[in-house]
Formats: structure tokens, C-alpha cells, sequence
């Protein structure tokens, strides 16, 4: 078990934020991008686990969560209500869910909060990764599109990455992409030839629903399994 301090938190939208954490034990925190860690509390005499995705880049012996309030839940009201100087007991990262085959374009795919590996995944490859890297991002409303500006901002740095958000439910400003994720598949895709298909890797993070209807769809386009790599969030 390690105690990690809270250096701050700040809201991304309703009920949304970002946590910024600081291993005071350790010079460096080891993990791969798109590994979570777990959180640990006693409640009620039980040890309650969740897992939460990191958010950030390694960065030293600092790490980022990025995560909604469950108002019924165990955990996320108690990080709302942590002050900096704060610590929580934290499990060394874990998980799978990291990029697999070097050199194949990646397609990245999430809905909410699943975009915290992505933001991890991507400050920490894209300086360094040569192929094509697409995000596709979707939310109920504009402000849900956590984290865009820094998506837009690594979009002009990085001419090899693509942004692409869309909303269900735009507001009169709005003039973006509109629907769910699955309408904007073949965007994001953006197969040229029959060959890219089996150097492609798909990527996908969110609620469990988005994650099945996803994977089904790129199996019936002729996707490996071995390059539809998922994590879901019930």
C-alpha cells in the first residue's frame, strides 16, 4: 500500500474533476500509460477498492485521476471532499489496457471520464509516435468534452493526430459533430486502402453499452480481435 497527497483538484464540468496526486514515498511512480490504480478506504469496518484510471503522463512520483462524483458511491464523494495535504492509500498501477503493437495507426474511441487513459496515452506517446493517432470523443453536451482545448492545442502541434468530438445534445452554439460515437466510425477509421484495416488498432473506453455496440460493429467490418482493445466502466 502507498499514501498518496493531494496537490489539488479542479472541476471539468458538473460533478467532473481532475485530481492531481503526489507519491511523497517514491521518487518515481512506475506505471504504463492507460494503467489505473486503486483507490483504498475502510468503511464501516470493510476495505472498499475502486479502480480508477490515470490521467497523466509519468511525470515523476506525480499522477492524475480524472473522475464523476457517484453521489451513492463508496469512494468518489470522499476524493470530492479531500483538501490539498490530503492522503489517501493508494495500490500500485495495474492493467492492461495499454498501447500493443508499435508502428499500427491507432484509433482511439471514449465516451466521459473512459478519457482519462487516452490523455495518459497520449501526452506520453504522441511526442515520440510516428503513426497516425485519431481520437474520437463523444459526450451528452459540449462541456462534457473533457479536456478538449488540450486536445486541440496537441492537434496543432502534432499534424499526425486527429481530434474528432461529437455531442448527443448540442446547444445553439454548437457547431461540431452531433450523435453518438458509432455515426462517426468511418471518420475516425479513415481506411484508405483494404491493407490499413489489418494495421489498424482500435482502442475504446467508456460505459459498457458504447464499448459492446463499438466492438461489434468493427468485428463485423473484418477487425481482429487482437487489435480491438477495450476497457469498459459500468
Amino acid at each position: 500500500m502507498l499514501k498518496a497527497r493531494l496537490l489539488g483538484q479542479r472541476e471539468l464540468a458538473p460533478e467532473v474533476h481532475h485530481f492531481d496526486f503526489e507519491v511523497p514515498d517514491m521518487e518515481a511512480l512506475s506505471f504504463s500509460p492507460g494503467q489505473f490504480i486503486s483507490v483504498v478506504k475502510e468503511i464501516g469496518g470493510k476495505e472498499i477498492t475502486r479502480a480508477y484510471s490515470i490521467a497523466s503522463p509519468r511525470d515523476g512520483n506525480r499522477f492524475s485521476l480524472c473522475l464523476n462524483r457517484v453521489h451513492d458511491g463508496m469512494i468518489s464523494p470522499y476524493l470530492f471532499s479531500l483538501q490539498p495535504g490530503n492522503t489517501v492509500d493508494i495500490q500500485e498501477p495495474l492493467g492492461y489496457f495499454t498501447l500493443r503493437h508499435p508502428g499500427h495507426r491507432i484509433v482511439f474511441v471514449a465516451t466521459g471520464t473512459g478519457i482519462a487513459p487516452f490523455r495518459s496515452m497520449l501526452l506520453h506517446h504522441l511526442p515520440s509516435t510516428q503513426p497516425e493517432v485519431t481520437l474520437l470523443f463523444g459526450a451528452r453536451y459540449p462541456y462534457g468534452l473533457l479536456y478538449a482545448n488540450e486536445f486541440l492545442a496537441l492537434m496543432q502541434q502534432f499534424p499526425r493526430f486527429r481530434f474528432l468530438p461529437t455531442v448527443t445534445r448540442p446547444d445553439p452554439q454548437w457547431q461540431g459533430r452531433t450523435g453518438r460515437v458509432m455515426a462517426h466510425l468511418d471518420e475516425a477509421l479513415a481506411l484508405r486502402t483494404p491493407d490499413e484495416l489489418s494495421t489498424t488498432d482500435v482502442y475504446i473506453c467508456g460505459l459498457r453499452e458504447m464499448v459492446d455496440d463499438v466492438r461489434k460493429e468493427l468485428k463485423a467490418r473484418g477487425f481482429d480481435r487482437k487489435q480491438i482493445i477495450y476497457e469498459k466502466y459500468d
